[in-house]
């Protein structure tokens, strides 16, 4: 398969620039490179983790850089195409597709047997086209209902509730709002999507191909544009920062999050997870996107480092790792038997969030989605500045979405 049209144009000029003199230098044979996208608490736990394993292993040297989300993925094919980058790129299973269309990683079966995948579970190998692309260390990203035990009694089953609930617990004073009973970054596409399924809908059919016309889209956008604008539940304008400062501020009685920053709220200790909604006009439960996330081998790592990439990947992916990360973290294992211990089983908030990974959707993986996201995003942040309505909104995010898969896939 080629590479999608967009980024064939910036590895030209990478390769240019190899070709006149700026190739890399060979790797280290003892050091393994790995670029990723951890945040806040996750990255702090990362760096530990390899300042751990250099400690254990001095003839050895792990080596972290952080990319942000977008960055990496481009970045990374563009270095890879040109014969550079790192040994090891951790991301969301969503990058999989895209990274083995361009042919920027190999299968893991290159280097693993089926002994090792035998010891995770189904979604901890992320597979495409029948090939072994992604190990993955965690199960997460599920968005949930966070609140704030002391503001909340019980928190809100159902949509219907949401908006009773919401409007007992939001504080006006002289015309101003001093506490909102919700806030969440509902200004990304991501953070829609439980409303989304909520009402019925999704973002792409069996194909890949974009679902963003519907009623059930219209309708979503209409139920968040009036829990801000008619029923006051939230600020008017949100961002992640925002939403999230505001919650610790107790600025807000309630918030929509990943367990990456669960553990900053005081889970369980003064905040608490709910699992999203039920909309009690469609019966359906608000169901919120999981992907794993983990690791794929670069398509330039050389073979005789094989050997030291397979302990350095059962490292980071061991029982002892993933254990330590779904307390601190609230991630799912993907090894079987870390999934069976005592300390995952025994432990009611994990349990809480994987209950809510089962009401959850996979994240695709498949190429076009990249597109798809990029087609919804404005024409969605239109919505709640007022410049489209739920219903143009939603004829110009599939209009955008099939004009960017046309110009970016192969």
């Amino acid at each position: 398969m080629r590479m999608p049209k967009i980024l064939q144009r910036a590895a030209a000029a990478v390769l240019l620039l190899a070709g006149a003199g700026c190739s890399p230098p060979r790797e280290a044979p003892d050091r393994v490179v790995i670029w990723h996208q951890k945040t806040g608490a996750e990255r702090a736990f990362f760096e530990e983790a390899v300042e751990t394993y250099n400690r254990l292993n001095p003839d050895e040297s792990v080596v972290a850089l952080y990319r942000e989300g977008e960055e990496l993925r481009n970045s990374f094919i563009i270095a890879a195409v040109a014969g550079q980058g790192p040994d090891l790129v951790f991301g969301p299973s969503d990058n999989v597709a895209v990274f083995a269309a361009t042919r920027v990683i190999r299968p893991w079966d290159a280097l693993l047997g089926p002994e090792f995948f035998d010891h995770f579970t189904g979604d901890g190998i992320v597979r495409w086209e029948g090939q072994p692309w992604m190990v993955a260390d965690q199960i997460g990203n599920q968005l949930m209902l966070v609140y704030d035990r002391q503001m909340v009694g019980r928190p809100p089953e159902t949509l219907d509730e949401l908006i009773a609930l919401g409007k007992q617990l939001t504080l006006q004073s002289e015309g101003r709002v001093e506490r909102y009973a919700l806030t969440w970054n509902y200004a990304e596409p991501y953070f829609f999507i439980p409303f989304l399924t909520g009402f019925g809908g999704w973002i792409m059919d069996e194909d890949g191909n974009p679902t963003l016309d519907t009623p059930e889209m219209r309708a979503a956008l209409q139920f968040v544009l009036d829990l801000r604008d008619k029923h006051g539940l939230m600020p008017r304008y949100e961002d992640y920062n925002t939403a999230n400062l505001m919650f610790l501020r107790k600025r807000a009685a309630m918030i929509i999050n990943g367990p990456w920053a669960w553990s900053d709220y005081g889970v369980p200790e003064s905040s608490m997870l709910a699992l999203l909604p039920v909309n009690t006009a469609t019966g359906l439960r608000c169901r919120p996107v999981i992907a794993a996330k983990g690791y794929c081998l670069s398509i330039n790592t050389p073979p005789e480092k094989f050997a030291l990439v397979r302990r350095v990947l059962e490292f980071f992916t061991g029982e002892e790792v993933q254990l330590a990360m779904a307390q601190r973290l609230f991630t799912t294992p993907t090894l079987r038997r870390a999934l069976e211990s005592p300390e995952f089983r025994g432990n009611a908030v994990l349990q809480l969030a994987l209950e809510q990974s089962k009401n959850a959707i996979p994240m695709p993986i498949n190429a076009k989605l990249r597109y798809i996201w990029d087609g919804i995003r404005g024409p969605y942040r239109r919505v709640f500045t007022g410049d489209l309505t739920p219903d143009e909104a939603a004829r110009e995010m599939q209009r955008e979405a099939e004009e960017r898969i046309a110009e970016g896939m192969p």
